[in-house]
């Protein structure tokens, strides 16, 4: 439970109960919701004891007789768990307004929210798998009240700066700050008896009862000093049955919170969104508090600020919807009629194992007492010694092994039966909890089979994760409300601190809209990661709109290697390399262009002797004396050459076949 019921920081005035809505017409609505909620708490609590092992059929079995509970409820809601939500997903952010033009506003904020989510601020994971396993194992529905806990002091302003600021008293100042999302009991979930749905920000109040020690309870809300508590247990907990000695000599005070949309019960409100917090204690005739919710603010034009919460701090997570229904089972009360046959019947093959065992009955006077004895306690293969005689009568007239009974093939088929009705009232087969499946069929029908479980499953995943982001967006706007860039600084750094600072929370246009990395908040195949990330390098590397650093940086994460020391951010500057080629002819060596061109040879690598360059020199010389080369050094080309063979044309016949579509060459004979 949280240590304070919702926002205590500054004191705020209690307000009067709306005219149609006095104190006992809350203390009535609390009772008309226990009274509906009581129906379910056995079933609750069953849940609750098939899931520990503690089944109530086995203790309903007779004294020193065997019951077999095959634990269904555990290893479901297990692997059920592990399936829905991992681990805490990689949170995407959209700004609106302003935002949408500030991305370092945003990356800011989705740093700090990542830190202050993270296990060593509120450490949000656990409070999201044990509501998860109220939803699957116990009420199908867990409750998680978020909110945000200053610890302050009173401390007298200087006197100087009193004067300058006309401060009198002593202004309380924050010590320590704490957000927290916490889950807590569904038995301690206040819902109104005549609300018949599973949207909860739309309900018209939500509550939850509460427990506090009397001293902290008296500091909180100004109790009087004569006022006493209960030393009693805590009746709205789970499994009440098995905590018996819980009562303590420590005084507690028991209450409830109940956060109401005042639109609906007064008529000067007009802002649908706007919540009133009301505390009641038991015991105390009037109400412990009553005041707007301190986590909002109405504007001069009568909207909503941008760092005020949009609906309920209570925040209950259903995986599923029940028509008209407020209450929805979990698996295991809809699993619950076909786990009692399974153990039952998995008991009775047990009682009939032992009712099988081998019996012998014998003729008393055939043998003496030692002998009997001898045969009780005899191992295998040993030789007992009998009275000379007796075997002669034949072993089957002194002894006989009693009649055991048989039952059928198709009676051991219906743990089959049962096993199977429940995979697929949960759409969680053999394959999925580890275990082979002995009746697999083809691989076509095992695909389709997954299929449609991994439907059903990726439907559940994303209802937990519509509720996650909701929860987030909330403890989002707490964060907005209530953090200052000094205190944001240890979370994320000096400089994006400022960065973040710089964004004005209160406009209602600047506001964030939550998504989460896909399939962050279920456990990918570590190969298969790895394989998708460098697909997505090979696929997008190269386009000019992509960051090629950032793809890089996310396969060397997948690789278990460190970025920081394996991709550089900036590569060195490179100059551009020559890239020149030449072409040279036999002229080329001895016609005008030879020095240049025997120079670049030589820088090549390649010398030509000045021997042979005369004597190349001489014999262009006679060609062109003789005609046969031009005064440019080209060879001439005689008028008696022959030009070459004439172009292939294609055959006529090939044309035809083409332009008809059909084939050349010989018909095939039919």
């Amino acid at each position: 439970m949280p240590e304070a019921v919702g926002y205590s920081g500054p004191p705020s005035p209690d307000l009067p109960l709306p005219k149609d809505a006095p104190l006992k017409f809350w203390r009535d609505e609390v009772d008309r919701a226990d009274r509906v909620q009581r129906t379910y708490h056995g079933d609750w609590d069953e849940n609750l004891q098939w899931y520990a092992g503690r089944s109530p059929d086995a203790s309903a079995m007779p004294k020193n007789s065997d019951f077999v509970n095959v634990n269904v409820d555990f290893y479901q809601t297990e692997q059920k768990l592990a399936n829905l939500f991992y681990e805490t997903p990689e949170l995407q952010l959209t700004g609106t307004g302003e935002l949408a033009t500030q991305p370092q506003v945003v990356a800011a904020h989705k740093a700090l929210l990542t830190a202050i989510l993270g296990e060593n601020h509120m450490d949000v994971l656990p409070v999201v798998h044990t509501a998860i396993k109220d939803c699957l194992a116990v009420s199908g529905t867990g409750p998680v009240l978020v909110g945000y806990q200053p610890t302050t002091v009173e401390v007298q302003p200087p006197q100087q700066l009193g004067e300058v600021l006309g401060l009198r008293e002593a202004i309380p100042v924050p010590i320590h700050e704490r957000y927290y999302a916490e889950r807590f009991s569904p038995k301690k979930l206040l819902i109104p008896s005549d609300f018949h749905s599973t949207d909860w920000d739309k309900a018209p109040w939500l509550g939850m009862r509460f427990r506090l020690p009397l001293s902290q309870a008296k500091r909180e809300f100004k109790l009087p000093n004569d006022f006493t508590g209960t030393t009693e247990k805590d009746e709205h907990i789970l499994d009440r049955i098995h905590r018996a000695d819980e009562a303590t000599s420590r005084q507690y005070i028991d209450g409830q919170v109940i956060w109401y949309r005042a639109a609906l019960f007064e008529e000067q409100t007009v802002h649908p969104e706007q919540y009133r917090e009301l505390v009641l204690i038991d015991g105390l005739d009037r109400p412990a508090r009553h005041r707007n919710s301190p986590h909002q603010t109405i504007g001069p034009q009568g909207r909503m600020t941008g760092d005020s919460l949009i609906g309920n701090p209570i925040h209950p997570l259903t995986i599923r919807t029940m028509p008209d229904n407020a209450y929805v089972p979990s698996d295991s009360q809809m699993t619950r009629p076909l786990v009692r046959e399974l153990c039952k019947f998995r008991t009775q093959m047990v009682q009939e194992r032992d009712a099988n065992r081998s019996r012998v009955l014998y003729d008393i006077a055939a043998f003496p007492p030692e002998v009997l004895t001898l045969i009780e306690e005899g191992t295998l293969g040993s030789l007992i010694g009998v009275e000379g005689g007796k075997l002669a009568q034949g072993i089957n007239t002194i002894m006989a092994e009693v009649v055991k009974s048989s039952g059928g093939r198709q009676a051991y088929t219906a743990n089959d039966y049962i096993q199977r009705d429940i995979e697929k009232t949960l759409a969680i087969g053999p394959n999925a909890v580890g275990q082979n499946d002995p009746n697999e069929g083809s691989a076509t029908q095992t695909a389709i089979v997954d299929r449609s479980s991994q439907a059903r499953q990726a439907h559940e995943q994303r209802q937990v994760l519509r509720w996650y982001l909701r929860l987030v967006d909330k403890v989002s706007t707490l964060v907005c409300r209530y953090m200052t860039p000094q205190m944001a600084s240890p979370y994320i750094g000096q400089e994006m601190a400022q960065a973040w600072g710089q964004w004005d929370k209160k406009l209602s246009e600047n506001r964030l809209a939550f998504s989460a990395k896909p399939d962050s908040q279920i456990r990918l195949d570590a190969a298969g990661e790895r394989k998708f990330a460098l697909d997505v390098y090979n696929f997008m590397a190269n386009d000019p709109n992509a960051n090629r650093i950032e793809l890089l940086k996310n396969l060397s994460i997948k690789a278990g290697l460190d970025p920081t020391k394996v991709v550089v951010e900036q590569l060195p500057e490179k100059k551009p390399e020559p890239n020149v080629g030449f072409t040279f002819k036999g002229e080329d060596f001895i016609g005008p262009q030879a020095p240049i061109v025997l120079e670049i040879i030589q820088q090549g690598g390649i010398q030509i002797s000045p021997a042979a360059i005369q004597a190349s020199s001489e014999d262009v010389a006679m060609q062109m004396l003789t005609g046969l080369r031009g005064g440019d050094g080209k060879v001439v080309k005689q008028p008696d050459e022959h030009g070459g063979p004439a172009q292939k044309v294609r055959p006529l016949s090939k044309q035809q076949g083409e332009l008809a579509g059909e084939r050349t060459g010989p018909k095939a004979k039919s």
